[in-house]
């Protein structure tokens, strides 16, 4: 299968000088020339892995029958044209539609279900980076509904601006498998959003991020226990060894024995609350992690919600300029470096203890 065009990944459907007068139309004989030219203009040539991780990327050895046959075949062959310039083109069809070597959509299937593939799509050097691609996606997307679209992406060198372009346009990471050709693709999907499983998803993600936020603040009030337990517990060992040491001189040679099981006992005590402080240093570090992966996707979430008529919530002005703290909160920043503060703090007592 092709990787779908990269080129563009930053350009949204109506951006860049090339879509003011652009036309998304149905392929047709008179269009097949410049197709065949552009597949040729971007076909991935193994031979030259630098170039092709930056220019090709066609994998798919088409040949203008090829294309000719598909024009009747395929329910989505569009070009891009302006005026009478072909800019680019896209190519897709239903799985009742695949061919019986096409091994990675025959395994998708059989997996998954009914899909439209986009197979191919192609946008010229002098066009990239102007929104055609993005156009070509949406002139597809909008019009199906029946199942899944897929499209699958050459792995191999990993392509960051296919991946970026994908996201933008809703696709998400299916798997990644690897045809007889031995080219790994990574397989992208994208569905036609249900927005009641959305509301029902944003309950869930809430619920989830409230979790996550209340866990962590229980467990720095059970490292609070348990310090202020220790930090009881050695203070007491540390008394009844002040005490033993004033005691007559008939009981010295005890007294000596006390001090010694009072020191050791100190140190033990210094070496649980340092180990206990660092594990839940450690804990509330990756505590943070889940807890910013839950409000991301809640804000992402919200970014569909709102299109639809919502309200931002969790991620309400967090883009404005000098509000970088509503993504990354400081109070998460501290809640990690306390236990970590006290870690080095019993860590000191320990060296105190030991060299008295």
């Amino acid at each position: 299968m092709s990787t779908p065009e990269h080129a563009d990944p930053h350009s949204g459907p109506h951006s860049g000088p090339h879509t003011e007068t652009i036309e998304i139309v149905r392929a047709n004989e008179s269009h097949l020339p410049a197709v065949v030219a552009l597949a040729e203009e971007r076909r991935l040539d193994s031979s030259d892995p630098e170039n092709a991780g930056r220019d090709g990327f066609l994998v798919s050895d088409y040949t203008v029958d090829d294309y000719r046959a598909r024009l009747t075949t395929a329910e989505h062959f569009w070009v891009a044209v302006k005026g009478s310039e072909v800019l680019g083109y896209l190519m897709a069809y239903s799985d009742e539609r695949i061919e019986p070597e096409e091994w990675l959509n025959h395994r998708i299937k059989t997996t998954l279900g009914d899909f439209l593939v986009i197979k191919q799509i192609c946008v010229s050097r002098a066009a990239a980076r102007g929104g055609v691609a993005s156009r070509l996606y949406y002139h597809v997307l909008e019009q199906w509904s029946e199942s899944p679209v897929i499209a699958a992406v050459v792995c191999e060198p990993f392509n960051e601006a296919s991946t970026k372009f994908h996201r933008k346009l809703g696709f998400d990471e299916l798997t990644r498998l690897t045809p007889p050709d031995g080219k790994q693709r990574m397989v992208w999907v994208w569905r036609r959003p249900r927005e009641a499983l959305l509301q029902a998803q944003y309950a869930v993600a809430i619920d989830l991020y409230k979790h996550e936020d209340a866990t962590n603040w229980h467990k720095l009030n059970n490292f609070f226990y348990i310090t202020v337990g220790l930090a009881a517990s050695l203070g007491f060992v540390l008394g009844n060894g002040d005490q033993t040491s004033t005691s007559s001189a008939a009981s010295a040679s005890a007294s000596t024995s006390m001090d010694g099981v009072a020191r050791n006992l100190a140190l033990v005590i210094c070496v649980i609350g340092m180990a206990s402080a660092a594990a839940f240093s450690q804990m509330l570090r990756f505590g943070r992690r889940y807890l910013n992966a839950r409000k991301q996707a809640a804000s992402e979430l919200e970014e569909y919600l709102a299109w639809h008529g919502g309200q931002r919530i969790v991620a309400r002005e967090a883009e404005v300029e000098g509000n970088g703290w509503l993504k990354q909160s400081p109070t998460g920043l501290i809640m990690v470096l306390l236990p970590a503060l006290i870690a080095v703090c019993w860590a000191v007592m320990l060296v105190v203890i030991a060299v008295s």
